[in-house]
């Protein structure tokens, strides 16, 4: 006889003070609660909503569904959400995933509702990460010793995280990764936006365009990636650059500086910022996408550059340590511009090399790393949660 599946009731809890905008493209409480509310569970996400009183949202998607948002009234303390009225809803789901590990209210979950709290790491050693080490260095000597670490089951978004944990005594730790939600990207030629400023990128004169998305901030690197870019240029002039990022002012004037000073400012496009929609249509026009970051927890344009099948050249971080192999990508341990350009110059001159990598890159992304791909193993980190309350 076939067992019966267990329906479970689950809430997705994001700490931080912040009063969410729903209409980002980029929730992944949003993207992971939809793909298990498909797989037939309920699943409500918890939000702060500041001096608001506690409510309720509904949210429709697929037609026929819909997720609740929590909205929860509460404070900042520490740079995280305190929800005075959690105690009251604790009793309502089998499951509770919080944020990572340290927290005020991943502390209080896991010492008052240790039966039903799962975490969701992506915290891990970095000593350019010097804040949030500092923090968890402080929380390990105080309320970790509060909780049971043999109790706490953990899910984490990259190998890296789940090697932290575990070397803090942290047993029962699962890496599942970060997904992306197909229902907000495009692929296909006829549904891609386009405005004045992708067909600028798309119809420029670079014969190859390389590609970097993101804040523009000291640790993604951004005076490293224009030194190698200007390498790459030097052996190939029909090369060019696509900067799309907002950052500190001091620090982006500082990066266009440096692009007048290493004489490329003919061979890049820099636009400050982009509406999500013409994204894909940016990704489609280049041929490789740069990521010489110092710390990345995961890298939410490491996944979409994979799944528009680009190349990606990246550090050894939490999402390339996950997601990433010789065959999807390239990962570079040393920032040394000499070998970052070459290995470009490399790639980028042999396109059959270039299209089978885009190509696994998309393939693994596709089959394993959107929301819904990473559903089963959610809930398999879910069930045992269960099974050792079980016990």
């Amino acid at each position: 006889m076939k067992k019966r599946k267990t329906i479970m009731k689950i809430l997705i809890l994001r700490t931080t003070p912040n009063i969410m905008n729903l209409k980002n493209y980029n929730l992944q409480e949003f993207g992971l609660a939809k793909a298990l509310i498909r797989k037939g569970h309920q699943c409500d996400v918890g939000y702060y909503c500041g001096k608001e009183h506690d409510h309720v949202q509904e949210i429709p998607f697929d037609g026929n569904m819909a997720l609740k948002v929590l909205w929860l009234h509460g404070f900042g303390a520490m740079y995280e959400g305190i929800y005075p009225s959690l105690g009251k809803y604790v009793k309502d789901y089998d499951i509770i995933q919080v944020g990572g590990y340290v927290g005020l209210t991943s502390c209080w979950l896991n010492i008052f509702a240790k039966n039903k709290t799962v975490n969701y790491n992506g915290l891990y050693y970095c000593k350019d990460n010097t804040g949030d080490i500092k923090k968890a260095k402080l929380f390990d000597k105080t309320l970790l010793n509060l909780q049971n670490k043999r109790n706490m089951v953990v899910a984490t978004k990259s190998v890296l995280a789940t090697n932290y944990l575990k070397d803090k005594g942290i047993e029962n730790v699962t890496t599942v990764g970060v997904g992306l939600d197909l229902d907000n990207l495009v692929r296909s030629t006829n549904e891609i936006q386009t405005n004045e400023f992708t067909d600028t990128v798309k119809n420029s004169a670079f014969n190859k365009k390389l590609l970097y998305i993101g804040v523009l901030e000291e640790r993604r690197n951004i005076p490293f990636l224009l030194e190698t870019f200007k390498k790459v240029n030097e052996k190939n002039p029909s090369v060019g650059l696509i900067l799309i990022g907002k950052g500190k002012s001091e620090y982006v004037s500082m990066c266009m500086k440096k692009i007048e000073e290493l004489g490329i400012k003919d061979k890049v496009i820099y636009k400050e910022s982009l509406e999500q929609k013409y994204m894909p249509a940016v990704y489609q026009a280049c041929d490789a996408f740069l990521l010489p970051t110092r710390y990345e927890i995961f890298g939410m344009v490491l996944l979409e550059a994979m799944y528009y099948g680009l190349p990606v050249f990246t550090t050894y971080n939490g999402g390339s340590s996950t997601l990433m192999n010789e065959r999807n990508g390239i990962v570079i341990d040393n920032l040394d511009v000499n070998e970052w350009s070459n290995k470009v110059i490399q790639i980028l001159a042999k396109k059959n090399k270039c299209c089978e990598i885009g190509e696994n890159a998309h393939k693994t992304i596709s089959e394993g790393y959107t929301w819904d791909a990473l559903a089963d193993k959610f809930l398999k980190v879910y069930e045992k949660r269960l099974r050792r309350t079980n016990e």
